[in-house]
């Protein structure tokens, strides 16, 4: 697994690469909330675009998220999400309540 962030304009983007899994996801939540805390404002990007494998543990990533962003006024758009994934997250209903971006 790995994780950057990077800020563009006002638009804070997180990535994640590789895997996604029940080991990563605590580490992943821990980082996020860490850069939230440097970052306070601004709409979040999470770019899931590198990612090659995610169980159901990444819907605790992004409902942690979309949960603080939600607390603080911000938004969150997912963006790049692979099709494995993506079939998680729609099992899951979670576009009905976070943005998911399909292109790049």
């Amino acid at each position: 697994m790995k994780i950057t962030h990077q800020r563009t304009g006002d638009t804070l983007v997180i990535a994640v690469a590789d895997e996604l899994g029940h080991h990563e996801a605590r580490e992943i939540i821990d980082y996020m909330g860490t850069v939230l805390a440097l970052y306070p404002a601004g709409p979040v990007v999470l770019d899931l675009s590198a990612l090659k494998f995610m169980d159901s543990s990444g819907l605790a990533v992004v409902l942690n998220l979309h949960r603080a962003l939600l607390r603080a006024g911000r938004s969150l758009c997912v963006r790049g999400t692979p099709p494995q994934a993506m079939r998680v997250f729609q099992a899951a209903n979670l576009p009905h309540i976070v943005t998911f971006e399909m292109g790049e």
